[in-house]
C-alpha cells in the first residue's frame, strides 16, 4: 500500500473549557407556535404536549439495587394456576420424554417370552421413577401425555395407586389444561376395574394385602377412590360442570357410575362430542393416542365395551345423590341459562338423558320440567288443555349452542310431552324452521319420531312453499333425510316422500334426471341450463323475507367461511357447479335403500351413459353411491345385474383408478358366478396392463386371469366353487354356490340328495389318478 494513503494515528486533543463552540453554517431556526402546519399534529394534541412538564430521566444511581440485599423471586397466579403442584424437573421431564417414545414402539404390539419379561421390567422401572411425581407430571405439558400412554399399561392395582397418590388433588387435577385429560383417562380404565371388582375379580397384591395383618399402608379399593372423588367435587360441582376443562372429566364420570352405558374409546371414537371436545381429538389423533397396553394383553381395552357393565351399589347411590345434590343447588333459571352455555350445555344434555333413563323426566320439578318451564307441571295438572309457547324453547331454536339442547329434549323426552312439544312450537311453521340455519337440525331431529300422521303432515307443510325448491337451493337437506330415514321404518308414507322430491327437483314427467339432479344438488332448470349453457331462469322458491333470519343466516356464512379457510388445503369443488354434492350424495343413498321407492331412482341411475357411471365410480363422493346401490338388500337383483353389465368393457379403467379400484371390489363381491366370469374374460386382453398397474394389480391377483385362461375348470372350482361337469367345455359353467341368485337353487339340491355322497361325488370327479 501507497505509504500516502496510510492513515497515521495521532495523540486527539483534548477540548480546553474556555474554547468556544463550533459555528453551525446552518441558518438558526427561531421558534414559532405550535401549530397543525409546522409540526402536523393537531392543535388539542399539540396544547396537550406543550403544556406538560419535560420529562424526568431516572439515573443509574436510583436503580442501583445493594448487594446485600436478597431479591424474591415469587410466582404469577397464571404460573400457580399452569402448575399446581409444583414445576417438574427438568431432567426428570427429558427421562419421561425417552419413555413416550418407547411406549409408541411398544403401544398396541404383541410380546411374547423374554419380550414381555423386558417389557414388564421396563414398566417397574418407569413406575419407580414416577412414585412421588403423578400430579406433576399429569400437569406438565410435555409429560402429562406420557402419563396418558402409560396408564392402559398398568393394573387394576397400578391404577389404584395412581389414584391414590391423587389423595385430596382431584379437584385441581380436574380444573387443569393438562390434568383434566389424565384424569379422563384415568376414568374410563377406572370403569373396567369397577366392573371387575363388583364380580369379586381382584388383583394378585390385593389378596395379599386383605391377607396381611397390618393396617398401615392399605391400598383403598377403586370403588373406595370413586366414592371419595365424588364427595370431594359435591361442593363445587356446579361450578366444575361450567368450567371448560373440568366438565368433559365429569361428564364422563356421569357415564361410568350408569350401569350398562358403553364408554368412549381411548382413541377417541364414540361418544365424543358430549365427552370430548373436537380440538381434543384432532390433538389426541395427531399425538397417535391409541390407549392399548405395552404388554399387549389388552382384550379389547381402549376400545367401545360391548359387554354391559355393573356398578356397586354404593356408587349406584352416590350417583343418585349427585343428581339430587345439582337440583338442589342450581335454580331453574340456573339450569336454563347453563342449557345455552357453550361448556355447560353438554353437561345438561347429558344429565336429562339419564334422568329420562332413571323414569323420572315425567315428574313435576325435574329437569325436563325446568328446561320446558312448567310443561311437565301443567300436563300433570290438565292433560288436555293446550300449552302455551314459552320463551326460553322459542330462543332455543335460533341459537347455535341452545339447539343441541332442543334436539335432547325432542329425543329424550316421554312421547306424550314429546307430542305437545311437537304441536305447541313446530306445527305450522316447518316451511320456516326447516330453512333456518340452524333451526333445521333441531326440525330433522323432531322428524325422526313421527308417526304416519306426523311425517304426512311435515311432508305437506314442506311442499307448500314452492314445491319444496328452497331445500334444494339452500343446499339445507337435513329435513329431507330425515323424511327418508323415517320413511324406511313406516311403510305408508315412502311414495309421498319421493313425490315431495320429485316436487323438490322440479322434474318434468321424464325422472331420467333425478340421480344427476339430486347428485349435483340443482334444481332440473339450474341443472339443465348449467349442462347446456344458457342462462340460469330465476325460479320461485326462495325464503321469504319475512321469514329470513338474518342474524342466524350471516352466523352461519361466518362459519361456513371459517371452516372453507381450515379445509383450504382440500380438492377443491368443480367450478362448473355440476361436480357431486355431498348432501345430494347423502339424500341418495338413502333413498336407494328405500324399499319399493327405490325404483325410480334405479332407473335414472342406469338411464345413465357410461361416461357419467365411470365419473361417478372414480369421484370420492358419488362412489358412495355406486357402493349403496350394489350392497343394499333393498335393491331388486334385476337392477343390480344391469348396473353390474352396464360397467362391462369398461373394469380395465375403473381397476386402474384409486377409487375406481374399490368400487370394481365391491362389484366382484356381490356378483354371481355368471357376472363373475364375464368380468373376468372381459380382463384378459388387459391383464398386462393391470399387472402393471398400481391399483389394478390388486384386483388382477384377486381374479386370477392367467389361471382362467389356462385350466377354466379348475378356475371355477377356486374361484366360484363350481362343480365342472365330464361332458362340458370350457366355456359352459353349472353354478352351485357363488352368487347370491343361485344360493336359494343349491340349497334346494343339496337338501334333494345326500349331502354325504354329493361331497365325495365332488371328490372323485375332481382327482386325478396317478399312471
Amino acid at each position: 500500500m501507497a505509504k500516502e494513503q496510510v492513515r497515521k494515528r495521532g495523540r486527539r486533543k483534548p477540548k480546553q473549557e474556555g474554547e468556544a463552540p463550533p459555528k453551525s453554517r446552518l441558518p438558526a431556526l427561531q421558534p414559532e407556535s405550535v401549530g397543525v402546519g409546522t409540526l402536523g399534529l393537531h392543535p388539542s394534541r399539540a396544547a396537550l404536549i406543550s403544556s406538560r412538564p419535560p420529562p424526568v430521566y431516572k439515573t443509574d444511581e436510583s436503580r442501583a439495587v445493594d448487594e446485600t440485599t436478597t431479591l424474591e423471586w415469587q410466582r404469577g397466579p397464571r404460573t400457580d394456576s399452569e402448575t399446581p403442584f409444583g414445576v417438574l424437573d427438568p431432567d426428570l421431564k427429558a427421562y419421561f420424554r425417552n419413555v413416550e417414545n418407547q411406549i409408541r414402539d411398544w403401544e398396541g404390539a404383541p410380546s411374547i417370552g423374554e419380550e414381555r419379561e423386558d417389557r414388564q421390567q421396563f414398566l417397574d422401572s418407569v413406575l419407580k421413577e414416577l412414585r412421588g411425581f403423578e400430579l406433576q407430571v399429569a400437569t406438565d405439558p410435555d409429560c402429562a401425555i406420557v402419563l396418558e400412554r402409560l396408564l392402559p399399561s398398568l393394573g387394576d392395582w397400578g391404577r389404584r395407586v395412581i389414584g391414590d397418590a391423587v389423595g385430596d388433588g382431584w379437584e385441581q387435577l380436574v380444573r387443569h389444561r393438562f390434568g383434566s385429560h389424565v384424569a379422563q383417562t384415568w376414568f374410563s380404565l377406572g370403569a373396567d376395574t369397577l366392573d371387575r371388582e363388583t364380580r369379586g375379580v381382584y388383583p394378585s397384591q390385593h389378596h395379599a394385602q386383605v391377607s396381611s395383618s397390618t393396617e398401615v399402608g392399605v391400598l383403598p379399593t377403586m370403588t373406595t377412590l370413586v366414592s371419595g372423588i365424588i364427595t370431594s367435587l359435591l361442593p363445587t360441582l356446579p361450578t366444575l360442570l361450567n368450567n371448560a376443562h373440568a366438565s368433559p372429566p365429569l361428564r364422563l364420570l356421569l357415564l361410568v357410575l350408569t350401569p350398562g352405558r358403553s364408554l368412549p374409546s381411548l382413541d377417541g371414537m364414540g361418544y365424543g362430542s358430549l365427552v370430548r371436545s373436537k380440538k381434543s381429538d384432532r390433538f389426541r389423533k395427531g399425538q397417535r393416542v391409541q390407549g392399548k397396553s405395552i404388554l399387549g394383553d389388552d382384550g379389547g381395552k381402549g376400545k367401545e365395551k360391548v359387554v354391559e357393565r355393573v356398578i356397586p351399589h354404593e356408587l349406584l347411590e352416590m350417583r343418585r345423590t349427585l343428581r339430587t345434590a345439582l337440583m338442589g343447588k342450581l335454580s331453574e333459571q340456573e339450569w336454563r341459562v347453563m342449557g345455552v352455555d357453550a361448556v355447560g350445555s353438554a353437561a345438561v344434555q347429558l344429565l336429562l338423558e339419564l334422568e329420562v333413563e332413571q323414569g323420572e323426566a315425567g315428574d313435576e320439578g325435574s329437569l325436563l320440567d325446568h328446561l320446558t318451564q312448567g310443561l311437565v307441571s301443567h300436563l300433570k295438572v290438565s292433560p288436555t288443555s293446550p300449552a302455551n309457547p314459552q320463551e326460553y324453547l322459542n330462543s332455543l331454536i335460533a341459537n347455535p349452542t341452545g339447539t343441541h339442547l332442543f334436539e335432547a329434549i325432542l329425543l329424550h323426552s316421554p312421547f306424550p310431552i314429546f307430542n305437545v312439544i311437537w304441536c305447541t312450537y313446530f306445527r305450522g311453521k316447518i316451511s320456516k324452521l326447516a330453512l333456518h340455519p340452524y333451526a333445521n337440525f333441531v326440525v330433522a331431529r323432531g322428524v325422526s319420531r313421527l308417526d304416519r300422521d306426523g311425517i304426512q303432515n311435515v311432508v305437506a307443510e314442506c311442499a307448500s312453499l314452492s314445491g319444496g325448491q328452497g331445500f334444494i337451493k339452500t343446499a339445507r337437506t337435513s329435513v329431507l333425510q330425515a323424511l327418508v330415514d323415517r320413511a324406511a321404518v313406516l311403510d305408508d308414507c315412502r311414495m309421498s316422500v319421493l313425490e315431495l322430491f320429485i316436487s323438490a327437483l322440479g322434474l318434468p314427467s321424464d325422472r331420467s334426471s333425478l340421480v344427476p339432479c339430486l347428485m349435483t344438488l340443482k334444481t332440473f332448470p339450474s341443472y339443465h341450463a348449467l349442462l347446456t349453457g344458457a342462462e340460469t331462469p330465476v325460479e320461485p322458491g326462495g325464503i321469504p323475507a319475512e321469514a329470513v333470519d338474518q342474524d342466524a343466516e350471516d352466523t352461519a356464512a361466518a362459519a361456513s367461511r371459517m371452516e372453507g379457510w381450515k379445509n383450504r388445503r382440500r380438492q377443491k369443488r368443480d367450478d362448473s357447479g355440476l361436480g357431486p354434492n355431498m348432501q345430494g350424495c347423502l339424500l341418495l343413498q338413502a333413498l336407494v335403500r328405500l324399499p319399493g321407492a327405490n325404483e325410480v331412482v334405479l332407473q335414472s341411475l342406469l338411464s345413465q351413459d357410461k361416461v357419467t357411471l365411470i365419473g361417478y365410480a372414480q369421484n370420492p363422493i358419488a362412489s358412495h353411491f355406486l357402493d349403496a346401490a350394489l350392497t343394499s338388500p333393498s335393491v331388486p337383483m334385476k337392477y343390480r345385474r344391469r348396473l353390474i353389465s352396464s360397467f362391462l368393457g369398461n373394469y380395465s379403467l375403473l381397476a386402474q383408478d384409486r377409487l375406481g379400484s374399490r368400487v370394481s371390489d365391491t362389484i366382484w363381491a356381490v356378483s354371481d358366478g355368471y357376472m363373475r366370469e364375464k368380468i373376468a374374460r372381459s380382463l384378459i386382453p388387459d391383464a398386462a396392463l393391470l399387472g402393471a398397474s398400481e391399483y389394478g394389480r390388486f384386483f388382477v391377483r384377486k381374479l386370477n386371469l392367467w389361471g382362467l385362461e389356462r385350466r377354466p375348470d379348475e378356475w371355477r372350482q377356486a374361484q366360484l366353487g363350481v362343480k365342472a361337469s365330464p361332458g362340458r367345455t370350457g366355456g359352459q359353467i353349472q353354478a352351485v354356490k357363488g352368487g347370491i341368485g343361485d344360493q336359494e337353487d343349491d340349497l334346494k339340491e343339496v337338501e334333494s340328495g345326500d349331502a354325504i355322497d354329493q361331497l365325495f361325488a365332488t371328490v372323485h370327479s375332481t382327482k386325478r389318478r396317478k399312471i
